[in-house]
């Protein structure tokens, strides 16, 4: 029998990253084998409407009152993930369905979300015909099973552009160029024959649909086309002013959504944030104190060679500019997601980095002397917290890929794959494996390990706590992470956040300023106190499946 932390392959033992993948492959979260139920398997003939009659949930008092307010097409903006967005759309596609049945496409911003959002219809809408398309299927298959004749299909902007609305390109271009696009575009498809084959129209996610995108393309000819349009985000700033011309062009009513209204309040749970203040070994310090001077020769050699436009970090043209922007980055990685997470970086072949500075040794040398000491002190953090806090389910948020593997691994040989979910980026994990990391969080396993992939659009809305290793670099971020386990469920009062920070580091300080972003942008607030990590536990009480 295998490890719990290893799969069979070829008859050996796979383990670590690559027995992860396999895993996924095989178990019933594989979206291989999942999503031949969640595409259509025959041809669709005939074009089809959907009624949907009954809601298998209850909406919330707030989430009534947007809904009262819904017409014709609406942007609804500021709703923080967490808050039900999804549910406030199928409430809306039963409003318009129950007596009038339709067809409707709803765009997600990718494969993950849209596994998550096919799901939600099959279940939640009683839409047994609720069907996923997505590059996954070739276009030749698609064109054989006549995908676009469903009657409820969730897509990404890009399969539905190109499909649908590709030859239409030029049109499209020479249309967003002139004042009225949606009159432009409706004079030509009344010319051409052409109507936009849905009826209601979901944009999910929509904060990246303005300007010259797929997204954009579609809403502009599904209004075009008369379309009904329910467009929803979570970014307030979509309606400033720079944007709003743009949105009016598409949009009659843009509903902005303030979480200071009682009845959101009424809701949320209460929102904490613990700071613990990881303990670091000193050769660190030392590391990141020498990075800094490192850069800051870099930056001053850099300014008198190309100008101190260069010197700020930006340029990629030359090869020292690439130098001071991996410096940078690599010395906010080595506090904020800990020593490891930097040991493949390529810039440690450096000259500056190897040769001996302050005390007689070289930044590297130092650096290997700290992986001796301390491997990663954020980790380690982590992994104690979640060995005494009591969870059904936990999400880990760390920047760094690497850390994040790191971090999976070792809980995967502690609980087996089965309980741990691990969520990165395209490069290092294809879609079809995060859309099935994300069903395995969903479905079974407790813990969820992801980076940045998984601060926008998911929808977990059962994740009892969150474990910051690194802190959100942006309002927007940071807003994304906290939606995670805004929503109240089985009791749940409060929502807790356990940060941690590196003293003596500028991780507190930025954590702190944007926050101070948060709450002026978002007027979202939150209790921030300071804790102290628990005392290391004995190995066999490290697991947490007993939880469950």
């Amino acid at each position: 029998m295998p490890k719990e932390g290893s799969v069979q392959e070829g008859g050996k033992e796979v383990h670590g990253w690559e027995g992860y993948l396999s895993f996924l492959k095989r178990s019933c979260y594989s979206l291989q084998a999942f999503g031949s139920c969640l595409s259509p398997s025959r041809k669709i003939a005939e074009r089809e409407k959907i009624s949907v009659e009954r809601l298998n949930y209850e909406l919330y008092p707030f989430q009534q009152k947007i809904l009262e307010k819904m017409s014709g097409s609406t942007l609804v903006v500021g709703l923080p993930t967490g808050l039900g967005k999804t549910y406030l759309a199928g409430a809306y596609v039963h409003k318009l369905t129950c007596r009038n049945p339709s067809r409707v496409a709803f765009l997600t911003p990718s494969l993950p979300l849209g596994v998550q959002q096919t799901l939600f219809a099959r279940k939640q809408l009683n839409l047994a015909n609720a069907y996923f398309i997505s590059g996954s299927i070739p276009p030749e298959r698609r064109r054989e099973l006549m995908v676009w004749n469903a009657g409820y299909v969730v897509t990404t902007p890009q399969t539905l552009y190109n499909d649908l609305l590709s030859g239409y390109e030029d049109e499209i271009e020479r249309a967003k160029a002139t004042e009225d696009p949606v009159k432009s575009l409706s004079e030509v498809f009344m010319s051409e024959g052409f109507k936009f084959p849905y009826d209601i129209l979901i944009a999910d996610e929509c904060h990246g649909y303005i300007g010259e995108t797929d997204g954009y393309s579609i809403l502009i000819s599904a209004k075009a086309s008369g379309c009904k349009i329910l467009a929803l985000s979570a970014t307030p700033q979509l309606h400033a002013p720079k944007r709003f011309s743009e949105l009016r062009k598409v949009f009659e009513v843009v509903e902005t959504i303030s979480i200071d209204d009682p009845m959101i309040k009424g809701q949320m749970p209460e929102r904490e944030i613990f700071l613990y203040q990881v303990p670091v070994d000193s050769t660190l310090l030392a590391v990141y104190r020498e990075l800094y001077n490192v850069t800051k020769e870099l930056q001053q050699k850099v300014s008198r060679l190309y100008g101190t436009a260069h010197a700020r970090g930006y340029c990629r043209e030359h090869g020292l500019c690439v130098c001071l922007i991996a410096l940078r980055i690599m010395r906010t990685r080595i506090v904020e997601d800990g020593a490891s997470s930097v040991s493949k970086y390529g810039i440690w072949s450096m000259r500056e980095l190897r040769i001996a500075r302050a005390g007689g040794k070289s930044v590297l040398q130092l650096y290997q002397e700290c992986l001796r000491k301390q491997p990663n002190h954020k980790i380690s953090a982590a992994l104690r917290l979640l060995s005494v806090e009591r969870f059904k389910k936990a999400i880990v948020f760390v920047e760094s890929v690497e850390a994040a593997k790191e971090i999976g691994e070792i809980l995967h040989k502690e609980r087996g794959f089965e309980d741990v979910a691990v969520l990165v980026g395209k490069g290092d994990m294809s879609m079809e494996d995060q859309a099935s990391a994300l069903l395995q969080f969903r479905e079974g396993a407790s813990v969820l390990i992801c980076t940045s992939i998984g601060e926008e659009g998911l929808d977990v809305p059962t994740a009892d706590i969150e474990i910051w290793i690194d802190p959100p670099s942006n309002p927007k971020k940071w807003i994304q992470r906290f939606g995670r386990i805004l929503r109240k469920s089985d009791g749940k009062a409060v929502a807790r956040i356990c940060a941690l920070v590196t003293p003596m580091t500028h991780e507190k300080r930025k954590l702190t300023g944007v926050l101070r972003k948060v709450e002026k942008v978002y007027g979202f607030t939150q209790k921030v106190m300071d804790a102290e990590l628990p005392r290391e536990t004995a190995k066999s009480q490290s697991r947490l499946t007993w939880f469950r």
